[in-house]
């Protein structure tokens, strides 16, 4: 084919696209869209009693011209949110808190009410509804804070079924997985009021240890501070040296210095002061002063007294006479409002609306 054949042929092709895209046939049988009606609201208030009305005012209109208003709605999501939480107040240290929070929805968006038309007013070129749709009197908030008195029945209801168990084994953990709150666990030891006979089946279970003191001062005459009494860095009660056996240094302890081996320098035999038999307080080359920490052989002793002591004693204020425990249960309604027209087709609202339970 000779070139002037292939223009022409190209050229024509170009006019007929030209000519589709003036004359297509489907742009004039399709429909671009669809009108609905256009709304905005206010709420009267974010604060709302349970039960109350809330109330509201509402503009719309529509521009369709085959339709018409036909009613209006308002719709609702409703959510909860929980807040538990419980504070350590038997011992001052370590100060320790829990709490859990939980978001959730009670109910997905459902219609409160609904308002025929005939209820706005035409206000220059718009509708105005000034209406209220109703509350729940049963999403009364819940508050339950610092009881004088202990109510098992209703910490369950309240709390996850795990909330106690978790709080103690915190306090467990914190006492006994190693001397960070020495001074805790002394204080729980002269605070919590133990029995007999709880000192008596945990020092059965380590008859090899030098038992633990169990303190009533009209039976045994001393009192449990004077048991756990602070070690005196005056008094030196013996000595220890320490051996590095592989990558693990040992320390040795010994009645005298003279009780060192020869190959240990004298220099590097350090003091053990006076301190209670479940106690170790030494002098350290490397902090330059006393070390004091609870001896290991002793610590699965005091996690079993610790691990005896119940959630109420842990969350007791004894200055105040109360349960340091809160609870709180808040609902919010998050509406919608929506306009139907004659039609079927529905316009609503694109800003997110909240109020609160009161």
């Amino acid at each position: 084919m000779k070139l002037y054949n292939k223009i022409a042929l190209l050229a024509a092709g170009l006019i007929l696209a030209t000519s589709c895209d003036v004359n297509d046939p489907f742009a004039d049988k399709m429909e671009i869209g669809q009108i609905l009606p256009t709304t905005s609201w206010e709420l009267a208030s974010t604060v709302c009693k349970a039960g109350d009305e809330a109330a509201f005012l509402a503009k719309y209109y529509t521009t369709a011209k085959d339709a018409s208003i036909d009613h209006c709605e308002v719709w609702a999501m409703i959510t909860s949110n929980e807040s538990a939480a419980a504070t350590q107040k038997l011992i001052s240290s370590p100060a320790y808190a829990q709490t859990v929070n939980l978001n959730d929805t009670v109910r997905g968006f459902h219609m409160l009410r609904s308002y025929p038309h005939s209820m706005a007013t035409l206000e220059g070129t718009e509708y105005h509804l000034n209406a209220t749709f109703p509350t729940s009197s049963t999403l009364s908030p819940t508050n339950w804070d610092s009881p004088a008195t202990w109510d098992q029945e209703k910490f369950d209801l309240y709390y996850p079924a795990d909330f106690q168990k978790n709080f103690c084994d915190k306090m467990v953990a914190y006492l006994t997985n190693d001397s960070t709150y020495l001074k805790g666990l002394r204080q729980l030891y002269l605070n919590y009021d133990y029995t007999q006979e709880q000192f008596d089946a945990v020092n059965a279970k380590y008859p090899n240890l030098e038992p633990l003191p169990f303190s009533d001062s009209q039976e045994a005459g001393k009192t449990k501070g004077d048991l756990w009494f602070e070690p005196d860095t005056k008094i030196i009660d013996h000595y220890y040296y320490a051996t590095l056996e592989g990558t693990v240094t040992v320390e040795h302890e010994i009645a005298t210095k003279d009780d060192a081996p020869a190959g240990i320098d004298p220099s590097k035999v350090f003091p053990v002061y006076k301190s209670p038999h479940w106690i170790y307080c030494r002098y350290s080359d490397n902090t330059g002063g006393a070390v004091t920490s609870v001896r290991h052989e002793y610590m699965p002793l005091w996690k079993e007294l610790v691990q005896l002591v119940p959630f109420t004693a842990w969350i007791y204020d004894g200055t105040n006479k109360v349960y340091a425990i809160s609870f709180t249960r808040t609902y919010t309604l998050i509406p919608k409002f929506k306009v139907v027209d004659t039609k079927g087709k529905i316009g609503t609202d694109t800003e997110t609306k909240s109020i609160e339970l009161n």
